[in-house]
């Protein structure tokens, strides 16, 4: 098929990968594509496309005939190649999201991490979600804790700078941070967390969360499975969607599950760890004060 020559750029950058090739390597390669494009058309899109800054050429040397000239992706075309990668991964995600919304009750994963949360939690449990962003799955974790717990109470943390609009009447939504819970002393029967935190503060919000969770409290941190594991190539689909979809922090900065479980180990007696889908929950019982 003919293609634009916008389209025909994005597909050249998507084949090429980060290594080195030829033009006519990329005619072949179009063309296994079922994308029709003249050799000629198709060497003036390459000098295009240097032009542009996303390739770039040297010529090489050949033992028989006219040297060559061989391209590779400049860095401004690694980056639009990772825009075209986020794009098609954005437009899987909202498929799969809309999966696991559509999903009946008895098999919704929301409800499965909300009764793996309200696990011996009186009725009129206190409870507090802490969040950097009050996401949809965030949002319906909440709302199956409400419905779970009737005769409870429920606060959702977050920055007031953030001008968030949470739109749930039966949870308080209360300014504060990972290391500022503004609650009393062992006053929770559960804190929820979810969001990426920084290794450089993370014994401080520790501290800060043994000390607003009860003597019979839980902590739950909650983080996609791909933050916390340190997969080995080749990726299976999904881990590659993860690791694409929720990019760790920078490397001495991120937070593998060994490393985050023998730190919550220092503030709270038993630590678990279960896994839903594509969701890790951290859970530490009993804080040691």
């Amino acid at each position: 098929m003919n293609m634009r020559t916008q389209d025909l750029k994005s597909s050249i950058l998507r084949i090429a990968g980060k290594g080195e090739f030829y033009g006519y390597e990329i005619h072949r390669k179009l063309q296994e594509n079922k994308i029709e494009v003249g050799i000629g058309r198709l060497y003036s899109i390459l000098a295009e496309m240097k032009d542009d800054g996303l390739l770039k050429d040297r010529w090489e040397k050949s033992q028989s005939g006219p040297k060559r000239r061989i391209y590779r992706t400049a860095k401004k075309g690694d980056m639009k190649r990772d825009e075209i990668l986020v794009e098609a991964i954005k437009t899987v995600h909202e498929f799969y999201t809309d999966y696991l919304n559509n999903l009946p009750p008895e098999l919704s994963v929301f409800n499965s991490i909300s009764k793996i949360l309200a696990e011996n939690l009186p009725e009129n449990a206190n409870m507090a979600y802490a969040t950097t962003r009050f996401s949809e799955p965030v949002k319906k974790i909440i709302m199956s804790l409400v419905n779970e717990f009737k005769e409870g109470k429920l606060y959702a943390i977050h920055p007031r700078e953030n001008n968030v609009e949470f739109g749930i009447n039966a949870v308080s939504l209360v300014d504060g941070t990972f290391e500022d819970i503004p609650m009393k002393d062992n006053y929770l029967d559960l804190l929820v967390v979810t969001g990426n935190i920084r290794k450089d503060c993370l014994n401080s919000c520790l501290k800060e969360w043994q000390r607003v969770v009860g003597s019979n409290g839980t902590l739950a941190i909650i983080s996609p499975t791909a933050l916390l594991m340190k997969y080995e190539d080749p990726l299976g689909i999904g881990e590659f969607i993860e690791q694409r979809e929720h990019p760790r922090l920078d490397s001495d900065d991120s937070l593998d599950v060994d490393f985050l479980t023998n730190e919550m180990k220092k503030y709270f007696e038993r630590i678990d760890m279960k896994e839903v889908v594509h969701i890790t929950l951290l859970r530490g019982f009993t804080p040691l004060r």
